[in-house]
């Protein structure tokens, strides 16, 4: 099968295993990853400077960085889209995404995946709809997120693509609902292993105390300042304990006075997968106290590595984290109820070894990439 994959930064560390895997099955999957100066730094993708023209581009050939993930994929199969100018609206853009439409329709694939709906100049891909298959990474937009073009980019991608994959089953009626998508056209698959990042070496994570770690870009729907504020009573009662806040992003709250507390480190700034990688190793477990969400790489991330979670009861996270058995499960919007998850697993090493030896016999088993790509074929092939 002939598979044009086209996608952003933003999903690499999903995109690289599953892309991998359907090559090792023998299909002829071509991947396309759109770069721009926004998104040079994400996730896999850490890149020093950005190529200074315009253009498709095999992918090695501009960026070096690319030959870090030789062993999971085949380079000689991934090109980068290099946007240059960072406007959506700049005529050089909008020239290169009708460039690259044409591209897409001239190698005559049996299938066109992509991760984000059409924008602008990209609609001309609806003149091949039925090739094209959509991942909906998010079924309902985080709160804070209230673009109206992409809004309505989004209803007309759902409208005109058949063949809609979601990632979790939990939104998947409520999401046909809203949207008015017909059942049959909603596909759901799920997120494997975020591999790459046990296959890094990590940096060392140093600091003399015990400590929990969230980490992950600051935006609004993350609920950062109710874990902060739960870490006021946690501390009142574990005082060795420390939380590290590591991530890019603006604080949308005043974060100051947290910032003078000597049990929270904040380290605001892009954390790359190795020193990622690091962090995980050395916590006791991960936080994630988001407001809302649809599903968490956070998640599949932490547990590649083992690490256990502690996460709020929003999106489908209640079902990537088994309550007592890989993690606990606390109430959204509720530091009371967060600090007592909290200051219960730190409580109990023997709890994190068991959740530890549960996410590497039970969920890494459920989480191979191979049975998922067999489904994304299904998808491809109905």
């Amino acid at each position: 099968m002939k598979i044009i994959y086209y996608s952003s930064p933003f999903f690499a560390d999903c995109d690289f295993p599953l892309i991998g895997e359907l090559q090792r099955m023998g299909h002829d999957v071509r991947y396309y990853i759109s770069i721009a100066s926004f998104s040079k730094r994400s996730t896999l993708i850490d890149l020093n400077s950005l190529y200074p023209h315009t253009g498709i581009y095999p992918a090695t050939e501009i960026y070096s960085e690319f030959n870090d993930f030789r062993n999971m994929l085949d380079l000689s199969h991934v090109y980068v889209v290099n946007q240059k100018h960072k406007q959506k609206f700049h005529p050089i853009n909008l020239l290169l995404m009708i460039k690259l439409v044409i591209h897409f329709i001239m190698q005559k694939p049996d299938v066109i995946h992509l991760t984000r709906p059409p924008y602008l100049t990209q609609k001309l891909l609806y003149l091949v709809k039925k090739k094209i298959v959509l991942t909906v990474h998010d079924p309902f937009r985080h709160s804070g997120f209230t673009n109206k073009m992409e809004e309505k980019d989004r209803k007309l991608a759902f409208k005109y693509i058949s063949r809609l994959i979601l990632l979790n089953n939990r939104q998947s009626s409520s999401f046909a609902s809203y949207y008015h998508v017909p059942d049959n056209h909603i596909f759901i698959n799920k997120l494997g292993m975020y591999s790459t990042i046990s296959c890094v070496e990590p940096i060392p994570f140093q600091t003399e105390r015990p400590f929990i770690l969230f980490f992950g870009q600051i935006v609004k729907y993350k609920g950062v300042e109710y874990l902060l504020e739960a870490m006021k009573m946690v501390h009142s009662h574990y005082p060795e304990l420390m939380l590290v806040i590591a991530g890019s992003g603006k604080f949308y709250f005043d974060v100051e006075p947290y910032k003078k507390l000597d049990y929270v480190k904040i380290i605001n700034h892009y954390i790359g997968i190795r020193e990622l990688a690091g962090m995980l190793r050395a916590c006791e477990f991960s936080v994630c106290p988001y407001k809302d969400a649809t599903q968490s790489g956070v998640i599949q991330t932490a547990f590649t590595l083992g690490v256990p979670m502690v996460v709020t009861d929003v999106g489908a996270l209640a079902d990537a984290v088994a309550h007592n058995k890989t993690g606990i499960v606390v109430r959204p919007s509720d530091a009371n109820d967060l600090a007592n998850g909290i200051m219960a697993l730190h409580a109990d090493e023997e709890k994190r070894n068991t959740m530890r030896k549960n996410i590497q016999e039970e969920w890494m088993k459920d989480m191979s990439w191979e049975p998922i790509a067999h489904d994304y074929l299904k998808c491809y092939k109905s």
